[in-house]
């Protein structure tokens, strides 16, 4: 029964760790745990747990540097290889396995519905919005040119090129073909699409 305990407290630990920004203090009780799990409570050996441990590791690199799941792939293969390699009792051992995995997904289960975020997602996932008016410039701002009006320098089949303000803009018609030398406005704007009727 300890030694299970040993296993949840790891893999909840290593839970934790992946959710929070504590990483020091979860990375170290998810160590110390599996050393309990590996060294104090069963017949592992040195190599078993290092094993282990590493490819707890490499799992958590792939989670930060994905590269088509090769490093996961080892990584659970040492797992696998570490845990399985001194059980006499194969069925307990996966018995074990299991209960702490699901309590771990759980854990993670509970944490997502309290708030706390994925800690990779944080790092690779923009947490705010880039806006306009905070300074920032992600590519041409049309609105400007909404209810501006101009002149088609080309028969629009409903897409072709207008004249507002002195620059040569590519526009869409409202769904009318409207001959060249026509008036336009501009009725709409949805990103870099410019929507125009004719006056």
């Amino acid at each position: 029964m300890l030694e299970t305990i040993f296993l949840i407290v790891g893999f909840v630990s290593l839970v934790l760790l992946l959710f929070t920004n504590r990483l020091v203090i979860f990375g170290l009780l998810s160590i110390i745990s599996f050393f309990g799990y590996f060294m104090v409570v069963d017949s592992g050996t040195w190599l078993t747990f290092l094993l282990f441990l590493f490819g707890i590791l490499l799992l958590i690199a792939e989670v930060f540097i994905p590269d088509f799941g090769l490093i996961g792939i080892i990584g659970v293969t040492l797992i696998g290889f570490g845990y399985f390699s001194n059980r006499a009792d194969l069925w307990g051992s996966v018995m074990d396995l299991s209960l702490a995995l699901i309590i771990a997904v759980i854990t993670a289960y509970v944490l997502l519905k309290k708030g706390y975020r994925f800690l990779p997602g944080k790092n690779l996932v923009l947490g705010s919005a880039l806006k306009g008016n905070r300074g920032y410039s992600t590519g041409n701002n049309y609105q400007e040119y909404l209810y501006e009006k101009g002149t088609a320098l080309t028969t629009l089949r409903p897409s072709g090129k207008v004249e507002i303000n002195g620059r040569t803009l590519d526009v869409v018609s409202d769904g009318k073909i409207i001959q060249e030398g026509s008036s336009v406005e501009v009725v709409h704007v949805e990103g870099i699409k410019i929507i125009v009727r004719e006056l």
